[in-house]
């Protein structure tokens, strides 16, 4: 008796290289690591922003995003929303 082996085809996750180089955080799926690179919101907003630690270099990790964005920021928990999100660049970072 003779086995058939029947191979899958298995979707490979993207690789960074074929990612975005830079795109709106509010884009980032949950899981994903991203590096901030630039912040395009009202001054106060960015001010506010950078004293809770998402600044210009600093890493994200996005734990939800349901209703807007939940950001682990240097062991810190921040909840944006998804127009203040789509304000922020990010780099994204291999998982």
């Amino acid at each position: 008796m003779v086995k058939q082996w029947f191979s899958r085809r298995v979707r490979k996750d993207a690789s960074v290289s074929e990612r975005c180089a830079a795109c709106p955080l509010a884009t980032c799926v949950r899981g994903s690591r991203a590096a901030v690179l630039r912040m395009d919101c009202d001054g106060c907003e960015a001010d506010r922003l950078r004293t809770l630690g998402l600044f210009e270099g600093a890493c994200v990790t996005v734990l939800n995003s349901q209703n807007g964005l939940l950001l682990e920021v240097r062991g810190a928990r921040l909840a944006l929303g998804s127009a203040l999100a789509a304000g922020i660049t990010v780099l994204p970072l291999a998982s």
